[in-house]
């Protein structure tokens, strides 16, 4: 990586740079114009000069050779101009001053959005290096370093770079060209007062730096605490849970606060020195005017300098500060931007990384895997330089299933991380088909050898992602090489990259074809979820997913068809006695009476279920049915009951837990709605509590609280009410509830919801296991299961995987293993959260996966959990201590295995 800041600019935007140079160039004499036009103005119309006498005329646009006067000796006219009286020369000078301020600002806002766009780009530019350079460090040093730490330093301390990279270069040239047009003008008015402003700059020039010096080390200061402290905070996040089982939290807001008092004590030193040099810039521009004043009226009073001269002047010194002090703020901006580009950079570009060439796309697809591996005299360290294996020597061919086992201390789990390019060696060598791992391609070993372990981490996304970002990766790494802005000059041309995006050039996007063809995929998936256990998990995942309109309607169908296969099972009486189904001309036991008034899902707010008490419609509804009145006195019962049950209990018992019982707010609100309600009515009660008691009697369910406030009466009036409050909503037609009908699909249900059609006993024990299981049976009878299935692969997996359990999290790291068709796999003590004999029989079906009509067409190196499935395997490979202690056949090695516990158990 390039460590100097101004060379990294010039490289990645030389065309660019000299672009503005040009553009400034062009427009300085515009610049020079609006300095000169108020002295013409003063001195020409306003004053009289020139238009002694009546009927005087002075030309305008007149245009003299330049320097014709030193290289000629004379004035050398080129356009005479147009002749103008005194008040048309007034009016035409001033609307040239207007058009020369707007010509002046359009050039600045051009300059200031191209820079702009400029420094974004090379902003862009450099974050992709970093994270490049990331993506090549050696795994022993990624496990090393803080990921707070590299996220900070990619996406939080280069942002500021941002600002400078459009004003490394265009900034100095443009504020420097006006700073010398202005003294050039300042000089051509007075020589004076030109030596006396240049004086006072080059004074201003040498100082400021030196007093900024000890900015520059205050700033590099607070850059280091600032990634120390998200490092830590990073630390902390992650290890929340030590924090909270060993009471640390206090010991962790102390670290924190010092930390944050060092940088306070850093930044406040720093807006000190600050602001003490931006008072002594200041002061040194207001002495100029000083001086221009004192010395300038002065040769105005005395009749040695014409006012208009004057006004010119100060009107060209005050804008002179601005480009001076923008040179000298950009000045220190490059120190401090040059500090943080090398403290930034600094540990990425002093690790040491793998070889590019060694990432690079593969132009064709990598051949297979032929022999296998050959180890020898293979010596990994660890951390600490201690060896972890030693001297191993052995091969391990494609065509075998090979167990590798041993003791934690073993070297077994090390020699599996070594054949998958996990750890580097330090001395000996891997070769993998007669040729060096280490040197191979990571796009090769990358799709010929799958890996898992125990360990788990996703980035997030759907399951579905997660099993795609393992796939060869087809897509068009050349990036679209445009630019959207609609200037011309900005444009740069289209190149084509061989392999992996060329930095060098400039890039907005990338054309990345979808890796995931779901026709040519789905059978492979289906088969390794199949194979790893997951496969009843995500058609669960599937059955809880709601789909919308556009799905397919052959799944709507078939689901439609479960639904009545489902509900006319009458051989399975246990089931259907556990559910109770949706009849709109019934009233339903297992909802709520909010729920059974709707009778559907709630699409508009006011129809969700904390809102129906204070809903117009069902208000109005309820009290034209006469019905506003008893659910008002069945809400102020079921206070009274809960009161009555729960009263005497303290919040936190337990209880008042396992009994199902409110919550302690809200049996606070009911004794206070009992002590203030006791005789009152719903005619008579504020509204506030007319909705409370209302939600109370929604919120009641008799098959679960069995108060024995719902009789067949009042369902028969609730039922009048439901249809009542249908036709209303179907009459205005709004879509506010999506109604249960048995003979539509309802997009806003579950695909478990829609099948089922109805809600489960929740007094059953296991009901829900007992009915979930027949209805995958039925879709697997049905032959729907496997579309359910792939609609589950959407599920959303959690940042880190968090939504999946830990079985479920390490079944999917060995499906993205296995699903790329991997001419080798291996198995690294995987899955030690599933029990033992699950574990062994998803191993079982990993060696039958890869066995084909001919023989093994996957290798399987496995290094298992415990020793109960070894002969299941070609071949057996015993370490110790780094070393192979015996190798060959499961019979063999078992039996030495025996009698080695059998001789250290009688030496103990």
């Amino acid at each position: 990586m390039e460590r100097k800041l101004l060379p990294f600019i010039w490289r990645h935007s030389r065309k660019q740079q000299i672009w503005v140079f040009i553009v400034v160039l062009v427009s300085m004499p515009v610049y020079f114009m609006m300095l000169q036009l108020p002295k013409l103005v003063v001195n020409g119309p306003i004053q009289g000069i020139g238009y002694e006498t009546p009927g005087a005329t002075q030309p305008f646009l007149s245009i003299d050779l330049p320097f014709s006067d030193f290289l000629f000796g004379q004035s050398i006219n080129l356009f005479g101009g147009f002749e103008l009286e005194r008040q048309t020369m007034l009016v035409c000078l001033c609307f040239g001053f207007l058009i020369a301020v707007a010509l002046n600002g359009w050039f600045k806002l051009y300059i200031n959005t191209y820079k702009g766009k400029m420094g974004e780009r090379l902003l862009r530019r450099l974050r992709y290096e970093l994270f490049d350079r990331v993506l090549r460090y050696p795994i022993s040093t990624v496990r090393q370093v803080k990921p707070s730490e590299v996220t900070s330093a990619i996406k939080d301390e280069v942002e500021p770079l941002g600002l400078f990279f459009g004003d490394a270069f265009s900034i100095p040239v443009f504020l420097g060209a006006q700073a010398i047009t202005g003294m050039l003008f300042l000089f051509l008015q007075s020589t004076m007062f030109g030596i006396i402003t240049l004086a006072i700059v080059l004074f201003q020039a040498w100082i400021i730096p030196r007093l900024r010096r000890r900015l520059l080390v205050l700033g590099r200061a607070r850059q280091t605490a600032a990634r120390k402290l998200s490092g830590r905070i990073g630390e902390y996040v992650q290890g929340m849970d030590d924090v909270h089982l060993h009471g640390i939290s206090n010991r962790a807001r102390s670290n924190i606060w010092d930390m944050l008092r060092n940088i306070l004590a850093i930044r406040f030193e720093l807006y000190q020195r600050k602001f003490q040099v931006k008072f002594l810039n200041n002061f040194l521009i207001q002495l100029l005017a000083f001086l221009f004043y004192l010395i300038g009226g002065y040769l105005v009073i005395t009749g040695q300098m014409d006012l208009g001269a004057l006004v010119a002047s100060i009107a060209a010194y005050k804008d002179l500060p601005a480009p001076i002090k923008g040179i000298i703020d950009w000045d220190q901006q490059r120190l401090l931007n040059q500090i943080r580009y090398e403290q930034s950079i600094e540990d990425f570009a002093n690790t040491k990384v793998i070889p590019a060439e060694r990432q690079e796309r593969l132009e064709q697809p990598p051949a297979p895997i032929k022999d296998g591996y050959s180890v020898h005299n293979l010596t990994v360290l660890d951390s600490s330089e201690q060896p972890v294996i030693q001297d191993f020597t052995g091969t391990i061919s494609r065509g075998e299933a090979v167990a590798i086992v041993g003791p934690a201390d073993s070297g077994a789990e090390q020699l599996a991380e070594s054949l998958a390019r996990l750890l580097q060696s330090a001395s000996g060598n891997i070769m993998l088909d007669d040729k060096p791992l280490e040197s191979l391609p990571e796009p090769l070993t990358g799709q010929r050898i799958g890996y898992a372990d125990s360990s788990i981490f996703f980035s997030g996304g759907s399951i579905k992602t997660m099993l795609a970002e393992t796939l060869p990766f087809d897509g068009d790494l050349a990036p679209v090489l445009r630019t959207q802005s609609s200037n011309a000059d900005f444009v740069v041309h289209e190149a084509e990259l061989g392999s992996t995006p060329d930095v060098n050039d400039d890039f907005d996007d990338f054309n990345v074809k979808e890796p995931w063809p779901d026709e040519a995929l789905a059978p492979r998936v289906l088969k390794i979820m199949r194979c790893v256990g997951l496969y009843e998990d995500i058609l669960e995942f599937g059955l809880l997913r709601r789909i919308d309109n556009d799905t397919d309607e052959d799944i709507k169908t078939s689901v439609m068809d479960a639904r009545r296969k489902f509900a006319g099972d009458e051989t399975n009486a246990q089931i259907s006695s556990a559910v109770e189904f949706f009849d709109p001309d019934a009233y339903s036991h297992q909802l709520t009476i909010g729920e059974n008034l709707i009778f559907g899902t709630p699409i508009d707010e006011t129809f969700k279920a904390e809102n129906l008490p204070a809903n117009n419609l069902l208000r109005q509804t309820l009290q034209e049915a006469g019905l506003l009145a008893p659910l008002f006195d069945m809400g102020l019962e079921i206070a009274r009951n809960n009161i009555e049950l729960f009263g005497d209990l303290a919040e936190d018992s337990t209880l008042l837990q396992r009994a199902g019982g409110p919550s302690a707010d809200r049996l606070a609100m009911m004794k206070s709605a009992v002590e203030k309600l006791a005789e009152k009515s719903a005619d008579t009660a504020d509204a506030d509590d007319v909705d409370s008691m209302l939600g109370l009697a929604f919120d009641y369910c008799e098959a679960q609280t069995r108060f024995g406030l719902l009789d067949d009466d009042l369902q028969e009036r609730l039922l009048k009410t439901r249809k009542t409050v249908r036709a209303a909503l179907e009459q205005d037609n709004s879509g506010a509830v999506a109604f249960h009908d048995p003979d539509s699909f309802n997009p806003s249900l579950t695909l478990l919801d829609n099948i089922l059609f109805g809600r489960i006993d929740a007094r059953r024990v296991g009901a829900r296991e007992r009915v979930l299981k027949a209805i995958k049976t039925l879709l697997e009878t049905s032959g729907v299961s496997d579309a359910v299935f792939l609609i589950g692969l959407s599920f959303d997996v959690g940042t880190g995987g968090r939504n999946l359990s830990t079985n479920q999290a390490q079944k999917l790291k060995l499906a993205r293993a296995l699903l790329k068709e991997p001419d080798i796999v291996i198995i690294n003590r995987a899955l030690s959260a599933l029990d033992a004999g699950e574990r062994n029989q998803t191993i079982e079906n990993v060696l039958d996966l890869g066995m084909g009509s001919d023989g093994r067409q996957m290798g399987v190196i496995c290094v298992p959990l415990d020793t109960t499935m070894l002969d299941h395997f070609d071949r057996v490979i015993a370490m110790a201590d780094g070393r192979i202690t015996v190798e060959g056949s499961p019979e063999k090695v078992a039996a030495r295995l025996e009698t080695a516990q059998i001789t250290a158990g009688e030496h103990s």
